[in-house]
């Protein structure tokens, strides 16, 4: 499997996840499924890093544009993706695209998937792959390629809850895959958090409310580089992003982190496309 740093894009947020926190609202869906006869032996396995595998999941799956691809070409797709979903079998939550601002030779955009559970991603692939996969990929030969290679699923926490209306149209998002540096630990970061939500509150109350929100990321499979923790960050859009994180670095907060850890962060544009 490529490094996970290579990966991300990405959208979304959730119903009920795993959180201290209330659940947010249903976020991301994607593809699916795998053959029946060896369905069990050919679906995307991932290994779990957590106990529960009832919690509710995030995955990403890496799409690369082919040479026919036009955003019309792509609307139309989608819109035959959906018809493909509501025939088949699966318990998604939701569905969106981030299309990657900087795109490398393994990823242009992600197709981001919200399952109600572990159990249910795998066997949504289990029933894509032997029903619906080999009319997808012929409906869409010249537009679009991903493997189920690259499918990753992460079970979300939220960390501070976005504006629900932001998953209604298009938003901002960054994926961070951080490191801790030498002498800090989970500890600090908890720390952190706190001054971190602290420091969010207090800008709203300066800059009036945003619809920025945050989500922990806890990987279902065994990545080749293992982060010590991975953010999502969503922002209503770029402007909104930009305010923000100029307001970020002007702030005590940022040198905190920079001490505390190594961050490898990847930007995304994304669109809710069902749910």
């Amino acid at each position: 499997m490529k490094s996970i740093y290579l990966f991300f894009f990405s959208l979304i947020l959730l119903a009920g996840c795993n959180e201290t926190q209330p659940p947010l609202q249903e976020a991301a869906e994607a593809e699916a499924p795998v053959a029946e006869q060896t369905a069990e032996a050919e679906a995307p396995v991932a290994e779990q890093t957590t106990e529960a595998t009832s919690l509710p999941i995030i995955e990403f799956v890496w799409h690369k544009k082919g040479p026919d691809f036009t955003e019309e070409a792509f609307t139309d797709a989608i819109a035959q993706w959906n018809g493909l979903i509501d025939a088949g079998d699966y318990d998604m939550r939701f569905a969106s695209v981030a299309m990657a601002h900087n795109p490398n030779e393994n990823l242009d955009f992600m197709w981001a998937i919200g399952w109600s559970s572990m159990e249910a991603r795998n066997a949504g692939w289990q029933y894509w792959q032997a029903n619906q996969e080999a009319q997808w990929q012929e409906m869409t030969s010249k537009l679009l390629t991903y493997s189920s290679k690259d499918a990753y699923p992460f079970a979300p926490t939220i960390r501070r809850r976005p504006d629900t209306e932001l998953f209604s149209g298009t938003w901002e998002q960054q994926f961070a895959f951080c490191n801790y540096k030498d002498g800090y630990s989970d500890k600090d970061l908890a720390s952190f958090e706190t001054d971190y939500a602290a420091w969010l509150d207090e800008y709203e109350v300066g800059n009036g409310p945003t619809g920025y929100g945050y989500l922990d990321l806890v990987p279902q499979f065994e990545p080749d580089s293992n982060p010590d923790f991975v953010w999502s960050h969503l922002w209503k859009n770029a402007e909104e992003k930009a305010a923000g994180m100029a307001a970020w670095m002007a702030g005590p907060l940022a040198q905190i982190v920079d001490q505390m850890s190594s961050c490898q962060n990847f930007d995304f544009s994304t669109r809710r496309i069902r749910g």
